[in-house]
């Protein structure tokens, strides 16, 4: 079994939310309320490297969002030993491809291949007789992979797989409540002060990261995670846009976001420059000023649309 599947290819997407909206094509079904979730902002204090505890700060709903909108559920499936992801694996591809979790470290097609240790997702659409893996990882390459399962799967974990459902016919409230959501999951989760926290920390621990040596600067936690984190204010306004479309929010609220978006990709920009220099300046904390007085101008503007 095998399945021939056209891969969704967008800078801004994870990894996860990439096959996701894959699948979805492969469906002929939608997939924008997944990007729902993706307005946040997680940091913690970490000891080093600095950076590491940075994150998007999903709602963790992506799952719910695909299922109650777009009508595909995911569900998973524990297994232990490759035996057993070898049954588990020839049993679901029938019926659906099948996500798995693994390191870029693993992935041979991945530039991070043997250099770097980060988590990732990659779609497993068919196994051969001799049990060798067909892969989809549009997030590196559009290119179909073939591989040996030995070789990219833990020894014990979860896979998931898809199942599709009717659609339901949605209304206009569902998709209001979403916003509503939104701005208590910022509220919720401390959003402003996290964002003041690691305004305040990198003014002081930035010197550690200039001081470091590092094989890729890009893979920096730091300059990695804000990476994400401009990319999710980008997908937040895939969503923004269809909430245009239905009429419940107006386009400056795009604009707004966009702009968030932008900002954080040029700081990302600013302080690899400024590690590759060696070289500490105060352009990047004015650009974080921005970005604070930014989020809560589109905090504000978006609590008028509920």
């Amino acid at each position: 079994m095998k399945y021939t599947i056209e891969p969704i290819i967008n800078q801004y997407f994870s990894c996860h939310q990439i096959l996701l909206a894959t699948y979805a094509s492969y469906l002929k079904r939608e997939y924008y309320m997944i990007f729902a979730e993706s307005w946040g902002f997680k940091y913690k204090k970490d000891d080093c490297p600095f950076g590491m505890s940075l994150y998007p700060g999903y709602q963790k709903r992506r799952k719910l969002l695909l299922e109650k909108f777009h009508g595909i559920t995911i569900k998973n499936e524990k297994y232990t030993e490759k035996e057993n992801l070898i049954k588990l694996i020839h049993s679901i591809l029938p019926g659906s491809p099948i996500l798995l979790f693994c390191d870029v470290f693993d992935c041979p097609w991945n530039i991070s291949y043997k250099r770097n240790h980060i988590n990732h997702y990659i779609l497993i659409t068919g196994i051969d007789d001799v049990e060798n893996l067909y892969v989809l990882d549009p997030y590196s390459t559009e290119d179909e992979n073939i591989i040996s399962v030995d070789s990219i799967a833990p020894d014990d974990g979860f896979i998931n797989y898809f199942i599709t459902l009717p659609l339901d016919n949605i209304q206009v409230e569902d998709y209001r409540s979403e916003i509503s959501i939104s701005l208590q999951h910022l509220k919720n989760n401390s959003f402003f002060q996290n964002l003041e926290r690691f305004r305040n920390v990198l003014q002081i621990r930035f010197e550690e990261v200039i001081q470091s040596e590092y094989t890729d600067i890009y893979a920096i936690p730091l300059i990695l995670n804000l990476r994400r984190i401009a990319h999710q204010r980008n997908c937040y306004c895939i969503f923004l846009n269809k909430m245009v479309e239905k009429n419940i929010v107006d386009s400056s609220m795009v604009r707004i976001m966009e702009n968030i978006a932008e900002k954080y990709s040029r700081l990302r920009i600013l302080l690899i420059r400024q590690i590759m220099k060696k070289k500490n300046n105060k352009e990047c904390f004015s650009i974080i000023n921005e970005i604070l007085d930014n989020e809560y101008e589109a905090y504000e503007k978006m609590k008028s649309f509920i």
